[in-house]
């Protein structure tokens, strides 16, 4: 068990202020400084950074956690994947812009840098907490780890605005941390720093559960993706609407994603079962059981390769290529087609793993292990 620990603090992030500076010196006075400082906002970086957090706490590495609040909404359904955070912030408020979000996380980040002084903090991902916390270090000059490093389509505007968010962190990184070959030949190209293959560490999470794989009569689906806002998700729905009329064997699940650019179009689903967010364990034994997915996640394409379930990619683009190259993938922007016949006809999906083996956080903290014993 880490012996470092903290005592959870709630900071008001809403600006750096006497509140906030009072909280952290109360803190720092009880701990010694320590190795790393892992960060997180989002609920996909809870998701792909609990089996990282698991192996920290086993090892000798000191470390603390800092949850910004950037989908604090979404928090609960994972929050049994991590200890409690030793630093809550709560930075959302109601329709605020990535550039709003990056500036609040930005001016609330000096306090832990100055008082506890890491020798690296850790970041996932391409979420603007990500890359703000990144810049924050980089101004620090913290050193930086990057935990699903490499991910490109190279098209700065699809997705918006994270093609840019992990460009950015990738590059100011010290160590990279690159799910598969994909990942390590565009940081490679970019000349980026300690870079190594580790898989994904979502493909860690997913192999931990003896989830039985089926094909049932169900279809999931998930939307939410900026770049499908307006006229895009619209169309989306509808599709996915007159599918599941057409279809009715199928049942149609969609999970639906809060924001308010996705909820205003709920009513365009009437053959549709429209469901509250899951937690993950509850997602994970639905995903195990669907006949295929429509979604525009990211991570979903690498959780259908572990659950050898097909995806169809509601995007233009995909910074997973090896779905795709794999077969279990097809991008179809917002038409999907005769792309869902190609899913539902033939579901089952039975090639190798592209994204990992369920071994990439314990390759990441021996990486870790191995950068601060040469300081």
């Amino acid at each position: 068990m880490n012996l470092y620990r903290m005592t959870a603090i709630t900071a008001s992030c809403t600006m750096f202020n006497l509140a906030t500076s009072l909280a952290v010196n109360k803190v720092a006075d009880s701990l010694e400084k320590f190795d790393l400082m892992v960060c997180f906002g989002t609920r996909p970086e809870v998701i792909k950074l609990a089996p990282v957090i698991d192996k920290l706490s086993s090892s000798e590495i000191s470390f603390m956690t800092v949850f910004t609040g950037q989908h604090a909404s979404l928090f609960d359904d994972v929050a049994s994947l991590i200890p409690p955070p030793d630093v809550r912030c709560n930075i959302m408020g109601e329709g605020q812009s990535p550039s709003h979000v990056m500036s609040q996380i930005i001016s609330e980040m000096p306090p832990y840098f100055g008082r506890f002084q890491p020798k690296m903090v850790i970041v996932q991902g391409d979420t603007t907490t990500s890359a703000a916390v990144a810049l924050s270090a980089y101004y620090h000059r913290s050193p930086l780890g990057h935990v699903e490093a490499g991910l490109r389509t190279h098209d700065l505007k699809a997705p918006f605005p994270e093609e840019l968010n992990r460009q950015l962190i990738s590059r100011i990184a010290q160590l990279n941390w690159a799910p598969t070959s994909t990942a390590r030949k565009n940081l490679e190209a970019e000349g980026c720093d300690g870079i190594i293959v580790t898989g994904n560490t979502v493909i860690d999470n997913c192999l931990q559960r003896n989830h039985t794989v089926k094909y049932e009569d169900k279809v999931l689906v998930t939307l939410h993706r900026r770049e499908n806002f307006g006229k895009k998700m619209a169309s989306l729905f509808r599709q996915i609407e007159q599918f599941a009329r057409d279809n009715p064997q199928l049942e149609f699940v969609f999970p639906m994603h809060p924001n308010p650019e996705v909820l205003k179009h709920r009513d365009l689903l009437k053959a549709v079962a429209v469901v509250d967010p899951l937690s993950y364990d509850d997602f994970l034994e639905l995903l195990s059981k669907v006949r295929f997915v429509i979604s525009d996640s990211g991570g979903i394409q690498e959780e259908c390769a572990a659950f050898q379930k097909k995806v169809l990619v509601c995007r233009e683009k995909t910074e997973r290529p090896e779905g795709v190259d794999a077969g279990l993938a097809r991008t179809v922007g917002d038409d999907i087609g005769n792309n869902f016949k190609w899913a539902n006809d033939y579901p089952e999906w039975t090639g190798e793993n592209p994204y990992g083996d369920g071994k990439a956080a314990e390759r990441i903290v021996n990486h870790i292990k191995d950068y601060l014993d040469q300081k």
